[in-house]
């Protein structure tokens, strides 16, 4: 078996990048690789357990007395933190980066070994348009009428790099450096078929194989049967941003409730910078009851919340992937998601959930009705054939063969 590093930027927050690569690597050291983590930060009460005794190894911004006079630039900065990585990387057969900028600072390091990119996502901060295809087509057929948050702030941003000659400079330098290290890597290959489509459009290539997260199921499968008639009740779990567009589920839901479903409650679980701004939203749309922001939950309170509801909805933009849907599917929960991504691919393009457009709030409340619509039988019949498809699709069995090829290069 090999000697691999696990390349990713950092092991200081819950994101699902994160655990999708702990999945992945205990799925590798139970193939019997001698595996090592290299980080630039690590919060070992979070991440220890997870990652069942798998040696970390961190590596610190370099600093310099002339950063005092000359600041770094971006590149520079990645240039910096590629050389304190390297004493970690020298020993490894293959070196396996995650996202962005691990790729970058592998490309730009000569270790003797095989580079390889797991291709979550390209960096959607540095390729505007190309990574978010969506919204790139929402903000061009909008004109400046941006009426949902994630149009207007990606709008916002385009016009910031697309209006200061200084910041459209600075972008093209992260572009270029982006592509050139990419180019020295072995081997790219992505997580999705959108991951990978948009991997191929900035790159001009990426592995034809789409190797998917391994997403740990729970055992036994769920317990539930049918439909809580008090009133249907719809679970969010997702770290509070933007790009989530959480504010369209909260109106999609204040709009299924106020047609005739009083007794729907909604629960979201997670934290980021828009809590507050989704919190006031809430209140504004859906009055004083109703409603439930947990926060972060530990594994048994998340557990009861999940039992407690029978939908999982959730739109985002331009996702890569989404393990909270197959995870969701396990745990009985039906599936909202949106009409594109890494979600409508786990959907099986509306197969095994609802799909709608991500911006169209009347669309949401539909899929809604049309669940709580739904007679027991209908609604079993559509748990058991999302939770089977998605462990036959996204278990270890199932991933493990996919990896093996790419790791030993026969992808």
């Amino acid at each position: 078996m090999s000697r691999i590093a696990l390349f990713h930027p950092s092991f200081a927050v819950s994101g699902g990048a994160e655990f999708l690569i702990a999945s992945q690597a205990q799925a590798l050291q139970a193939d019997g690789h001698d595996l090592r983590l290299v980080t630039g930060g690590f919060d070992a009460g979070r991440w220890e357990a997870l990652l069942a005794g798998i040696p970390v190894a961190t590596f610190q911004k370099t600093r310099h007395l002339m950063d005092l006079v000359m600041p770094w630039d971006r590149v520079g900065k990645v240039k910096r933190r590629s050389q304190a990585a390297l004493t970690h990387l020298a020993d490894r057969e293959i070196v396996l980066a995650y996202n962005y900028p691990s790729s970058n600072m592998l490309g730009y390091l000569d270790p003797p070994c095989r580079k390889l990119w797991q291709c979550n996502e390209p960096p959607r901060g540095i390729h505007l348009r190309e990574a978010n295809p969506v919204l790139s087509a929402r903000v061009a057929d909008c004109g400046n009428g941006y009426s949902e948050d994630a149009t207007a702030a990606f709008a916002a941003r385009l016009r910031s790099f697309e209006s200061s000659r200084s910041k459209k400079t600075v972008l093209r330098g992260r572009r270029d450096f982006d592509i050139q290290t990419v180019a020295r890597l072995d081997e790219i290959f992505a997580i999705s078929e959108f991951s990978r489509d948009n991997a191929k459009a900035i790159y001009g290539r990426c592995s034809d194989t789409v190797v998917y997260p391994v997403v740990r199921f729970p055992e036994g499968g769920h317990q539930r049967h049918g439909l809580d008639r008090s009133g249907l009740k719809v679970l969010v779990h997702s770290r509070l941003e933007v790009l989530k567009n959480i504010d369209t589920v909260i109106r999609g839901f204040a709009q299924f409730r106020d047609q005739g479903c009083p007794g729907a409650e909604l629960h979201v679980v997670g934290e980021g910078e828009h809590r507050s701004r989704l919190e006031r939203l809430a209140k504004e749309t859906l009055g004083e009851k109703g409603w439930h922001f947990h926060g972060f939950l530990p594994d048994a309170e998340l557990r009861a919340v999940y039992e407690a509801c029978d939908v999982f909805a959730l739109l985002p933009l331009d996702e890569p992937f989404g393990m909270v849907f197959p995870e969701a599917a396990a745990k009985g929960l039906l599936l909202v998601g949106p009409d594109h991504g890494g979600p409508l691919e786990i959907l099986d393009g509306g197969r095994l959930g609802r799909v709608c457009d991500p911006f169209d709030i009347e669309a949401l409340a539909d899929a809604f009705s049309a669940i709580w619509a739904m007679d027991d039988v209908a609604v079993e019949r559509q748990r058991s054939m999302a939770a089977e498809a998605c462990h036959s699709r996204y278990s270890e069995a199932a991933v493990m063969p996919m990896l093996r090829s790419i790791l030993e290069g026969r992808s």
